[in-house]
């Protein structure tokens, strides 16, 4: 359930950067990916389709997705994002572990990656 939710605000977050925040609008030049998150067992699951000046989420799991993201389980999701914003490293341990595991190009991730300082609250604002 707090996994699910979480995506869901973070859904609303990307939506709210592209509308209003000109530097995270600017990364989404020339971007067509479909980035998608969900558990090994599919549920809960929701994509993230960047475009330019745009971020629409949806729930549920997408037919084709540029890059997925799977987590073990929804409590380990939960507890990996929580502790997302002071450890970047947290995603590369669970992919070391074989908790985290990546279909698709791996190089969408990183850009997405790219994006957090603008995610997290208190984040850039230009």
């Amino acid at each position: 359930m707090k996994f699910a939710l979480v995506l869901l605000v973070l859904g609303w977050r990307l939506r709210w950067l592209a509308w209003r925040n000109a530097g995270f609008r600017k990364q989404l030049e020339n971007r067509n990916v479909i980035m998608q998150w969900r558990t090994f067992k599919g549920k809960p699951a929701r994509s993230f389709h960047f475009t330019p000046g745009k971020v629409v989420s949806s729930g549920g799991l997408h037919d084709k997705p540029t890059v997925t993201l799977n987590f073990k389980d929804a409590s380990y999701a939960f507890r990996t994002l929580q502790v997302a914003g002071k450890n970047q490293m947290a995603f590369m341990e669970g992919m070391q572990a074989g908790d985290i595991k990546i279909e698709g190009d791996p190089g969408q991730l990183m850009w997405f990656m790219t994006l957090m300082k603008f995610i997290m609250p208190g984040g850039k604002k230009k």
